[in-house]
Formats: structure tokens, sequence, C-alpha cells
């Protein structure tokens, strides 16, 4: 076994650093965490993920929207999908690093939805009739949660939205 220092700078906590980019995330577990040096230290909401070992430090703007979508109870957060990504924001006057949440909109199952067949109505007029028959095969699964043991992530963002 080789014993590398760098193993020991690793953080439990993901970063703005650790993102290239918006990755996705399904929700785990959701803990309460003592966060802080010594002289300050705050309870914390920390999200916890199936495809990350890393948890999110939860800040009043990302709480705020995960809340908004998912309600006030953290158990109702369990599976559910959130996007993460590095960006740059003022913190008392000075431009850092932070992630930030976004809710990713469901898919609409109408666009894997067979297109509706045209017939003729009885005013020689074009009617639309809708095609009643659902795609046999299953939608393709996000490949950042591939690996993801609950349920694939197609399913959940499958959801229909009536206007």
């Amino acid at each position: 076994m080789v014993l590398l220092a760098s193993s020991y700078d690793q953080s439990r906590f993901l970063k703005a650093a650790d993102l290239k980019g918006e990755k996705k995330f399904r929700i785990k577990n959701v803990t309460e965490e003592l966060i802080g040096t010594e002289a300050q230290k705050d309870k914390k909401l920390v999200i916890w993920f199936t495809n990350d070992e890393r948890g999110l430090v939860l800040n009043k703007t990302n709480n705020r929207a995960i809340r908004g979508a998912y309600g006030d109870d953290t158990a109702g957060w369990i599976g559910k999908i959130i996007a993460v990504f590095p960006t740059m924001v003022d913190m008392r006057g000075k431009m850092t690093p932070a992630l930030r949440v976004r809710i990713p909109p469901p898919k609409q199952a109408a666009a894997a939805a067979p297109a509706p067949e045209a017939v003729q109505s009885g005013n020689g007029a074009a009617a639309v009739v809708p095609t009643h028959k659902l795609m046999a095969a299953a939608p393709p699964v996000d490949p950042e949660l591939e690996d993801d043991p609950v349920k694939p992530l197609a399913d959940e963002l499958n959801d229909e939205i009536n206007f």
C-alpha cells in the first residue's frame, strides 16, 4: 500500500474548484453538520449524493432553491435531482468562486411520443388524431448518473406538465 500525503488534503465537501461545469447529482441523504473553524462553528445542512462521496454544504441561496422546488421537509429531497455549477459571486465586496444549485427541468413526455397522425375530417380540413401508444424502449439514462442504484434519471425527469 502506498501512503500519499495528498490523500489527507481532500475535503469531505464539494467546492467550486472541484467542478469545471454543471454536474447533476441525485440526493442520497441530508444531514445537519457543524461547519466552520473552532472559533465559529455554525449548524448547516449538508446534502450527500449517490454519485459522489463529497457533500454539498448549503448556504441560504442554495437552501432556498432546493426548498422552493422540493419542499421544506428534507426527507422529501431524497432521490431528487439537482444540478450544481461553479460561478463567481460577490462576497463582502469581493468576487469569489462559489457553487450554485439549480433544479433541472423535467423532460417532456411529448418529446418522446410518436408524432400524431393527420386524417381528413368531415369538412375536408385536416384533423389531428393523437396516437395513444407509448414508446416501448426506455428513454436514455443520463451518463453522469448511470451507476446510480436508485432509479434511472430518465424516469425521474420524464414527467408531463399540463398547462
